[in-house]
């Protein structure tokens, strides 16, 4: 394989576009970004992160065209751009989740509203993704059914559950899963993180209700039967809780907010992509969970973290992370061709790539403000229609 399409110049220049583009939007962004109760340098890291899992599946594609197989680059820096930019996603939500938790104890968690709330955020832009990407394997399979209407039901309904039993086929068609690129499989992990949220709580000493606790300490144990995890992938959350436990101390805060931190935090990422084969490795775990509590603790890695054009990519960072692939599986399938794409040189690839990431960064803008906020701000009121029906049942808890 020519090594050239793994090119650092190309990756470079990429996220640049991305952040220029940002830029440019700013003007066009529906308010201030939202500064209460979040870290500008999380917020700027989320979208450099989605952004690099969009240059993994981009490589990938490269080789996916010529041989037929999905597999991770062969060059370290291009396989860390999708795993550890993952592990880290993971160790967020653990962060803030965790975070969340250990401010609990006077006000208390109303885990009925933090579900809702969470599936309010999550659901209505996946739902989107979900629904463009069948469209496209219909089209794919010629518009006819090729399974019984009870299997497509099924598939149907394994999907609108974020693939928690796995990604099905669509209409008999494996290959749908990948015009997502196959992204949709850390939504799982991030489920049975919200959801084993009470049992944190409890080992935290926070008052938790004995059926609350009962539940989350069961959906813990059942990682590897229920939810059929791999155990090696929740190391990051360990490393999330444990930042969110660090970052507490005002000392570790003034230590990392210092300038010269910064470069531990790239060093530590340098020492990643140079020492391991996978983020999902205790050494790999370690080495992402420093670099993520510097960051967490107030560093921005020489400003470029909190800067507005890295939060605005950190606030459209959901979108950008579930329609990246389809409009690569889009552009690959109608636009150029696969056997013409397939005959293209590595520069020409990245002069694609390229060219894509304007339109993305546009998509996800789109999507965020016209499908997330909208579920964002309806979560409230699908939270009090929740209740008032659990009230008229009998049926209602705090």
């Amino acid at each position: 394989m020519n090594p050239s399409i793994y090119s650092v110049w190309g990756a470079g220049a990429a996220f640049l576009v991305a952040w220029l583009t940002a830029h440019l939007l700013l003007p066009r962004w529906h308010g201030p970004l939202p500064e209460d109760g979040r870290l500008a340098t999380i917020d700027g890291l989320r979208g450099f992160l989605a952004f690099s899992v969009y240059l993994h599946h981009s490589v990938i594609w490269f080789v996916f065209l010529r041989s037929g197989e999905w597999v991770s680059p062969e060059s370290s820096l291009f396989r860390h751009f999708g795993d550890s930019a993952v592990a880290l996603f993971f160790m967020i939500t653990a962060f803030l989740f965790t975070s969340k938790v250990l401010n609990s104890n006077i006000v208390g968690i109303n885990w009925k509203r933090l579900l809702v709330g969470r599936l309010m955020r999550l659901f209505p832009m996946y739902a989107v993704a979900v629904a463009l990407m069948w469209g496209i394997a219909w089209h794919l399979t010629d518009w006819e059914r090729h399974v019984p209407i009870g299997t497509l039901l099924k598939q149907f309904l394994g999907w609108t559950m974020f693939t928690i039993r796995g990604a099905s086929p669509v209409n008999d068609w494996d290959g749908a899963y990948l015009l997502m690129a196959g992204v949709t499989w850390s939504l799982p992990y991030e489920w049975w993180f919200y959801l084993s949220l009470p049992a944190l709580a409890w080992i935290s000493r926070r008052r938790v209700a004995a059926g609350w606790l009962a539940f989350g300490v069961l959906n813990a144990l059942l990682f590897k039967a229920g939810w059929r995890l791999d155990g090696i992938r929740l190391l990051p959350f360990v490393g999330g809780i444990a930042s969110a436990v660090v970052t507490r101390y005002g000392g570790f805060r003034a230590l990392a907010s210092r300038r010269w931190a910064g470069l531990g935090v790239v060093g530590c990422l340098a020492a990643v992509v140079a020492l391991t084969q996978t983020a999902y490795t205790p050494v790999a775990a370690a080495l992402l969970s420093i670099a993520f509590a510097l960051i967490a603790g107030g560093n921005d890695i020489f400003g470029l973290l909190s800067c507005a054009a890295s939060r605005m990519l950190g606030e459209v960072t959901y979108s950008l992370y579930l329609v990246h692939g389809l409009l690569l599986a889009v552009t690959f399938h109608f636009v150029v061709g696969l056997e013409r794409a397939a005959a293209w040189t590595p520069l020409q690839h990245w002069g694609l790539i390229l060219g894509l990431t304007v339109p993305l960064v546009i998509c996800s803008y789109a999507g965020f403000r016209w499908v997330e906020l909208p579920g964002q701000r309806f979560a409230p009121r699908t939270y009090q229609w929740l209740h008032e029906w659990r009230r008229s049942t009998g049926r209602a808890t705090t």
